[in-house]
């Protein structure tokens, strides 16, 4: 895709939330189409279910009757969000008014590039000396940690079955690494999840990203790169060695068998029939982690909205002991909320997707 296309969809919604940067190893897949004056870019019922349409460039018009007409201008509102929205709020066809450019964007493409935006990946929960028992700490030139005793204190430990922890610390791969090497880089699609063994290691954000340069020490027995693999997202930022040391690593395949799966629950039919009278039940949370926009376009009912951005931040809004069901609206970035929130200590399950006998979408729609 030419880079002037790349430039004028980073600007579009909800692409304008995400470093370009990050952008562009996930926009290789992305189809560009050139429409004459007068032919029709889109029309109400034949949108692609799994794709959305962007304007890129040129002008078009949204077509409700002969006498209801909106232009739309590249680069203008409301051109920045997806043509289909428009039609699905509105109806009608949009027609092209000069030489128009468009795109068509995959819906997981744009989920991936909104866990990759959200500051999620590099979100470190790290354990302070002042929290760890002595026992832990070997003064020695410099501190040195019990990395294995510090990752088992983890909130991703704590909440893992004690059969997963223990095939996950046997099959993970020790990988020397020495000072100054990156062992993550920013913009790389998520393969793996490490665990520094020892050593320090630093992880540099993006100064225009969601972290605006912020640096991150880590210490034996911190873990990232994990939330990446979940939402099958590019890397947000480069972790690169202080000093030689060691990382035990943990592939795809192996993180979705021994962490990801015991983790991301799934609402059974039980819980789901419950979610259709949420409003009355006191110990039940529906939330939907989709962007404001997305959100009012078809929420459902009886449902709090906290974008998987703010997600880790507001989390201590949610009700400790209440269940919460996370809408699959979301795609990935629902995924990875389960995720946080179990890892988190909390009874978070994903809703089953629309279609199910007792989706509350369905209903909501039938009405």
């Amino acid at each position: 895709m030419e880079a002037s296309l790349l430039e004028a969809l980073a600007c579009c919604y909800p692409f304008h939330q995400v470093a370009e940067v990050e952008l562009a190893p996930l926009f290789r897949s992305i189809h560009s189409r050139c429409f004459e004056r007068g032919q029709t870019l889109l029309r109400r019922n034949t949108q692609q279910s799994d794709k959305l349409t962007y304007l890129i460039a040129g002008s078009a018009e949204l077509r409700r009757s002969f006498f209801d007409r909106t232009a739309l201008r590249a680069g203008q509102t409301p051109a920045l969000q997806p043509l289909d929205n428009l039609l699905e709020a509105e109806g009608g066809q949009i027609i092209a008014l000069g030489v128009c450019h468009t795109v068509q964007v995959g819906r997981d493409l744009i989920d991936r590039c909104m866990a990759a935006g959200s500051p999620q990946d590099y979100g470190v929960t790290t354990l302070h000396e002042s929290e760890l028992a002595d026992e832990f700490l070997i003064s020695d030139a410099e501190v040195e940690v019990d990395w294995m005793s510090r990752f088992l204190q983890s909130t991703l430990a704590q909440h893992l079955p004690a059969l997963s922890i223990q095939q996950l610390l046997a099959r993970m791969e020790p990988c020397s690494v020495e000072k100054g090497e990156a062992i993550v880089r920013r913009g790389e699609m998520g393969d793996a999840m490490y665990v520094i063994t020892r050593g320090m290691a630093m992880v540099k954000t993006d100064a225009h990203g969601v972290f605006r340069g912020r640096e991150f020490s880590l210490m034996p027995g911190d873990y990232f790169g994990e939330e990446s693999l979940v939402a099958d997202a590019v890397r947000n930022a480069t972790v690169v060695m202080e000093v030689a040391g060691s990382v035990a690593r943990l592939d795809r395949m192996l993180f979705d068998e021994l962490v990801r799966r015991p983790l991301l629950r799934v609402a059974d039919d039980a819980l789901m029939e419950r979610s259709l009278l949420a409003a009355m039940d006191e110990a039940l949370t529906i939330l939907d982690v989709r962007f404001p926009i997305e959100y009012r376009r078809d929420a459902m009912p009886s449902c709090r909205n906290i974008p998987i951005s703010l997600l880790r931040a507001r989390m201590n809004l949610l009700p400790a002991n209440h269940q919460i069901l996370v809408t699959s609206q979301g795609g990935r970035r629902s995924e990875l909320a389960v995720f946080l929130l179990r890892q988190a200590g909390l009874d978070a399950y994903l809703m089953q997707p629309p279609g199910h006998r007792f989706s509350r979408v369905d209903l909501m729609h039938a009405g």
